[in-house]
C-alpha cells in the first residue's frame, strides 16, 4: 500500500532517514519513537505535506513523491483534531467529502455506516463542537477523517490530550475501525503501551533513523540495537565477552558473572556483547522446587536492597551475591503479597536463556 525509498527528509539542521519501509494494504504499523525521533516528519514526508530531499513514496504502486496531497486520497488525524468551531458536529464531519465532491447520497450512506460504529448518533446533531468531550470531539475527527474512504489513514499522536480510560475506549475502537473497514493506517506514538496494544508491526524510529521493524515480539523481546533496547525499557543490560561457543549456545563472561546466551550468528570466541533481559523475564527459584529444564543454567543467589511500587506492579532491585551487579525483577502485584519479600531478603533467581537477547558491539 505504502512503500518509501531510500528516503530522505530535512528540517533545519534536523535529517530525517534515508528510511525504507513496505506497508501493505489493510495493515496497521506503528511508528514508534521517543520525542524528537523524526516521526511526525516521516508522516508529512509520506503526505506529501514536506518535500522529500531524495528518494521516493509508492502509494498502491504509484509514485507520489511530487503529488500534493491532495492527489493521494489519504486522510490524515493530526494531533490536535483541527475541528473547525463555526461548523456543527455534522457539517465537520462531511468536511473533507465535500471538498472532495464526493456525491451526496453516497456521503449520506458512509455517514450511516460509521454512524453506530463510532458512537456519533447521539452527538451527529450538535450545534457546537466547543461542547464535546475529548472523546467525543476524537471520534467526529476520525469519522471526518474515514469518511471520504482513504487508501490510508495517517495518525500523528492521536490520544495524547486524552485521559487513561478514554484513550482505552479510542485505542479499542481503532482496531475495530481497522479490521471492519480495512482501512490501513500508519499511527505515530511515542507510547509503548499503546504501540504494542494496536501494532501488527512497530517500527522504531530514533534520531532520524528507523532502528528496527518487526513483530511486537521482535521488537519487545529481540531488540537490535542498544538505542531501542533502552528506548523499551531494558533495564538489566550486561557488557559480555563471550567465552566459549557450544551446541547449545554462548558462554559469555563479564561483570564478574558468567551467562549462557542464545547462540549468535558469525559469533567469534572474544567478541564483545550487550546481552540482556526484560525485567518480567527474571524467574525467581522457589525454594524445594523441581527445576525445568529451561531453569537449570543462570542461576543467582541474591539479596534484595530496593523494593519499588508501581500502579499493579513491585519492582524487586536484588544484587548479586557473586558480584557487584544489580538486577531489577518485575512482579505483579498478586505475586508480590504472596512472597512478601522485604529489603535485605535472600532469594535465587534465573535469568532463562531463552530470555536473553544478545546484541553483538564489535
Amino acid at each position: 500500500m505504502i512503500r518509501t525509498e531510500q528516503l530522505i527528509a530535512q528540517r533545519g539542521d534536523f535529517t530525517l532517514g534515508p528510511v525504507n519501509l513496505d506497508l501493505g494494504a489493510d495493515s496497521y504499523l506503528i511508528l514508534l519513537g521517543p520525542s524528537g525521533a523524526g516521526k511526525t516528519l516521516l508522516l508529512e514526508t509520506c503526505m506529501g505535506l514536506i518535500p522529500s530531499k531524495s528518494g521516493n513514496v509508492w502509494l498502491n504502486g504509484k509514485d507520489v513523491t511530487r503529488s500534493r496531497p491532495e492527489q493521494r486520497h489519504i486522510s490524515y488525524l493530526p494531533q490536535d483534531l483541527a475541528l473547525f468551531p463555526h461548523l456543527n458536529v455534522r457539517e465537520n464531519i462531511l468536511f473533507g467529502a465535500k471538498r472532495r465532491h464526493i456525491d451526496n447520497s453516497l456521503t449520506e450512506d458512509r455517514l450511516n455506516n460509521l454512524l453506530p460504529l463510532l458512537e456519533l448518533r447521539n452527538i451527529i446533531e450538535r450545534e457546537d463542537v466547543s461542547s464535546l468531550s475529548g472523546g467525543e470531539k476524537q471520534r467526529v475527527a476520525l469519522a471526518r477523517a474515514l469518511l471520504p474512504q482513504p487508501q490510508m489513514l495517517f495518525l500523528d499522536e492521536p490520544f495524547s490530550a486524552l485521559d487513561a480510560t478514554i484513550k482505552r475506549q479510542l485505542q479499542v475502537k481503532l482496531r475495530e475501525i481497522n479490521q471492519q473497514l480495512g482501512v490501513t493506517i500508519l499511527h505515530v506514538t511515542h507510547d509503548q503501551e499503546e504501540a504494542f496494544m494496536l501494532g501488527e508491526k512497530i517500527a522504531v524510529m530514533i534520531h532520524g533513523k528507523l532502528c528496527q521493524l518487526g513483530s511486537r515480539d521482535d521488537i519487545y523481546y529481540r531488540p537490535e540495537t542498544l538505542d531501542v533496547a533502552r528506548f523499551l525499557r531494558n533495564q538489566n543490560i550486561f557488557d559480555m565477552t563471550l567465552e566459549e561457543v557450544l551446541p547449545g549456545g554462548n558462554m559469555q563472561k563479564g561483570n564478574g558473572i558468567k551467562l549462557m546466551t542464545p547462540g549468535h550468528e558469525r559469533a567469534q570466541k572474544g567478541q564483545r556483547f550487550a546481552a540482556g533481559i526484560r525485567s518480567e523475564e527474571v524467574v525467581i527459584i522457589r525454594p524445594n522446587k523441581p527445576l525445568g529444564p529451561d531453569l537449570q543454567e543462570n542461576l543467582f543467589h541474591a539479596n534484595v536492597v530496593d523494593i519499588l511500587a508501581f500502579g499493579g506492579t513491585h519492582i524487586l532491585c536484588v544484587k548479586l551475591q557473586e558480584s557487584e551487579v544489580t538486577i531489577d525483577v518485575e512482579l505483579p502485584n498478586c505475586a508480590m503479597r504472596d512472597l512478601g519479600y522485604a529489603i535485605g531478603d535472600d532469594l535465587q533467581i534465573c535469568l532463562r536463556k531463552r530470555s536473553l537477547w544478545t546484541i553483538p558491539l564489535n
